[in-house]
């Protein structure tokens, strides 16, 4: 028997069955349910208050936690469907008008509640902190359904999950932040959004790209 021969069948009696992933829809319903009480518990680390839904502008915060919650959940699965070969992800089309009308409200709360008293640096941190420290466990969990499968576009899929954590800790904040968003919040939200993408890819590139042998 020829060497090759020989390799062939020492493979094949080694080779495991290899199990498909769940459709990309239910592996973003399982991320969802798994990451988001993670990131709730890892709230409690930092300090935060509830928000005052009595407060003006309460049905504003409601609309983009909506928002947030949806663009996420539909870039997780454009991560997912990334990492799979074959798979049609979502074009950029899906997310203009989200994200559009998400910005569109966030000036017009701004410009609405000018007139309150900022208060103070604080806020804004205590808004970067909040976002960053929800999405590590977020983060780690969408880095591990990743990696089960592996992607050819590791810093696409990366970036996409990224995004989608990013979203998550929004539709988070809004539930322990006051309805008004000073220009400082905003720029901290951004800030918290631009650090939790950039993390995503950083930490999780070397686990999600498929091995070089």
């Amino acid at each position: 028997m020829a060497d090759h021969d020989l390799f062939i069948e020492q493979l094949s009696r080694t080779i495991e069955p290899v199990k498909r992933p769940w459709q990309p829809g239910w592996r973003v319903v399982a991320w969802i349910v798994m990451a988001l009480p993670c990131g709730a518990l890892a709230s409690l680390l930092v300090h935060r208050t509830f928000t005052d839904w009595s407060q003006t502008g309460a049905a504003w915060v409601i609309l983009q936690l909506f928002l947030t919650f949806i663009t996420g959940a539909l870039a997780i699965r454009n991560a997912f469907l990334l990492s799979i070969a074959g798979q049609q992800s979502l074009s950029w089309k899906w997310f203009t008008p989200l994200v559009s009308l998400w910005l569109a409200i966030s000036f017009a709360n701004m410009q609405l509640h000018h007139h309150l008293p900022v208060q103070g640096s604080e806020v804004g941190t205590n808004c970067y902190l909040f976002m960053v420290v929800v999405s590590v466990p977020m983060i780690a969990i969408v880095i591990g359904y990743l990696r089960r499968t592996r992607t050819l576009f590791p810093a696409r899929s990366l970036a996409a999950a990224g995004a989608g954590v990013a979203c998550m800790a929004l539709t988070l904040l809004a539930l322990c932040h006051p309805t008004h968003v000073s220009a400082l919040d905003f720029l901290m939200h951004l800030s918290a959004t631009a650090t939790i993408i950039l993390g995503t890819m950083l930490l999780g590139y070397k686990w999600v790209s498929l091995p070089h042998h």
